[in-house]
C-alpha cells in the first residue's frame, strides 16, 4: 500500500516521504495513529511542501544535538559502580545508566534508546559508546566505568584508566640501562686511574 508519511517513524520513513509500505503495518498502525495518509493525487503534491519542511526542522534539530555532542565530548562520561575481585562489577551498567549520566551532564533528559549498546558492561574500564541523536548526529562517547569506592575518587580512577602509567617491565629495563651505564662509568674511571699510578718507563731509566 502507498502512503505518503505526515510525521516522521523512525525506520520507516520522513515527513514528506512516499512510500509503499505492508497493507497491515498502514491500516492498524500508521492511518490510525495519523503519521501517514493515503498516497492520493492531492496527498503526493503535498509531498514536496513537508519534505521542505521537514528538511527545515531537522536542520535545527541537527544544530541542537551538536550542541549536546560537544558538551559530551570535552570529557569522558564516568559512572561510579561496586566492584567486586578482578574488577567485575555487582550487576551491570546499561544503556539506561548511560542515559542518566549522560541527562546530568546536558541538565536534560536522554532517551536511553539513543544509547546503542550492544551489550552491558560488565567490567571496570574505557568504552566507546555511540549515540543516535538524529539521522544526522551518531557520535561516539567516552564512557569510563570505575569502582566507586576508589580511594583516590572517581575522577582520579578514571585517569588512571584514561592515561595509564608506563609498562613496569620498562621502568625496570630503564633502571637497567641506567646502571649498566654507571658502571660503565665507574670501570673507565678505574682504568684511567691505575694507568695515571702506573710510572712511565722513560722514569724508570
Amino acid at each position: 500500500m502507498k502512503v505518503m508519511f505526515v510525521e516522521t517513524v523512525e525506520g520507516s520513513g520522513s515527513r514528506g516521504d512516499v512510500k509503499d509500505v505492508k497493507p497491515g503495518y498502514a491500516r492498524n498502525y500508521l492511518l490510525p495513529k495519523g503519521l501517514a495518509v493515503p498516497a492520493t493525487p492531492h496527498a503526493v503534491e503535498r509531498a514536496e511542501e513537508l519534505r521542505v519542511a521537514e528538511a527545515e526542522r531537522q536542520k535545527v534539530q541537527d544544530a541542537h544535538y551538536q550542541t549536546l555532542v560537544d558538551r559530551l565530548t570535552e570529557s569522558p562520561i564516568i559512572i561510579g559502580v561496586r566492584v567486586g575481585e578482578q574488577g567485575r562489577l555487582y550487576g551491570s551498567v546499561n544503556n539506561a545508566d548511560i542515559a542518566e549520566k549522560a541527562g546530568e551532564i546536558l541538565g536534560e533528559q536522554l532517551d536511553r534508546r539513543r544509547i546503542l549498546l550492544g551489550e552491558a558492561i560488565r567490567q571496570v574500564g574505557v568504552y566507546s559508546v555511540q549515540l543516535r541523536l538524529s539521522p544526522n548526529v551518531q557520535p561516539y562517547v567516552s564512557v569510563v566505568v570505575v569502582d566507586e569506592e576508589s580511594p583516590d575518587g572517581l575522577e582520579k580512577a578514571a585517569d588512571l584508566l584514561l592515561n595509564p602509567p608506563e609498562n613496569v617491565e620498562d621502568v625496570n629495563d630503564d633502571s637497567e640501562n641506567e646502571d649498566s651505564e654507571s658502571i660503565d662509568s665507574e670501570s673507565d674511571d678505574a682504568i684511567a686511574s691505575a694507568s695515571e699510578s702506573e710510572p712511565s718507563q722513560e722514569e724508570d731509566e
